[in-house]
């Protein structure tokens, strides 16, 4: 069955993509064949995040054999997050499905997380999970650390999240209404609706390339993530400010003490030289902390959402 072509389209998969030509026309061809079989219409965002091979001229020409595939070049390379962004606010399909290009994300899982989607009522948002993903052990290390900051950050519980995604319009029609310059689509999933549920899928090896993500990459991303929507940083500061004050109120009661009951001081320009670098530190860390959520204010007031498209086809 060839896609039905709606001007709104029942399914919108929105893919970011850099340096991936060699994978492309595979990526298209699995991509097709599942669709086609869901019986609804749809179409396949295509975004070149400033790619340096030829993967424009496969976008192009995917776009213009297959009908219901789309393309947006960007001017520069602006992250994968930013790329899906932009797929999002072109993507006019009642449900929104985001996934990598390199098919560690199995197109052939997307039936299945559609029905997810509609399982117990309906959820608004779905995340895939991989609970053995095909990384290195620095990356997957890199993954759970992320993960960890992640559901300190959104209070997640058992919410595991990805890339892979699936929302309704509502949702995607409040990340394209969202003008932060923070670029992440799972946090903004997040920030819109609580109705969301994560399942478990295979994770796949790499068809073609290598990963553009490292271990600093992914731990840039998390406290992203963390610094935009969370109070914890803060949150842990006083926290350990009180406990430090406390610390030295006994400090000074012992002190006091042992002053009334020997007559001698306490000794010891170390213990002193110890508690003075100890709380200069602690002042410095607050300071940075609080001049990175200042920071963020800054850029806020600063920032414009508007993204580089230098090409579409296919619209």
């Amino acid at each position: 069955m060839d896609n039905p072509v709606s001007m709104s389209p029942e399914i919108s998969i929105v893919i970011p993509t850099f340096n991936n030509a060699a994978g492309l026309v595979l990526l298209a061809d699995r991509l097709s064949c599942v669709v086609n079989g869901t019986g609804k219409s749809w179409e396949v965002i295509l975004v070149d995040d400033g790619s340096s091979d030829n993967s424009w001229r496969v976008i192009e020409d995917i776009a213009r054999d297959r009908p219901g595939f789309r393309g947006i070049l960007l001017g520069r390379n602006m992250g994968q997050a930013r790329a899906t962004l932009c797929g999002i606010r072109a993507a006019t399909g009642d449900i929104v499905v985001t996934m990598d290009d390199d098919l560690q994300h199995e197109p052939e899982a997307m039936p299945m997380l559609l029905a997810e989607l509609d399982s117990d009522g309906g959820y608004d948002g779905l995340f895939a999970w991989f609970p053995d993903k095909q990384h290195s052990g620095l990356r997957n290390l890199g993954s759970r650390i992320v993960r960890y900051l992640n559901a300190r950050a959104f209070g997640l519980g058992k919410v595991k999240i990805s890339s892979y995604r699936l929302m309704r319009r509502q949702v995607a029609d409040f990340i394209r209404a969202n003008k932060s310059s923070i670029a992440s689509p799972g946090a903004m999933m997040l920030a819109a609706t609580r109705h969301i549920k994560s399942v478990p899928i295979e994770h796949h090896q790499r068809a073609f390339g290598r990963s553009n993500y490292t271990l600093i990459s992914q731990l840039r991303l998390a406290l992203t993530n963390l610094f935009a929507v969370s109070l914890l940083p803060l949150r842990l500061i006083a926290g350990l400010g009180i406990a430090t004050a406390m610390v030295s109120a006994i400090m000074v009661l012992g002190t006091l003490v042992r002053y009334f009951t020997t007559g001698f001081g306490v000794p010891g320009w170390a213990t002193l030289v110890i508690l003075i670098t100890f709380f200069s530190g602690m002042i410095l860390l607050s300071l940075g902390v609080i001049g990175e959520y200042l920071l963020r204010v800054l850029r806020e007031l600063q920032y414009t959402d508007a993204v580089p498209v230098r090409r579409t086809i296919g619209f």
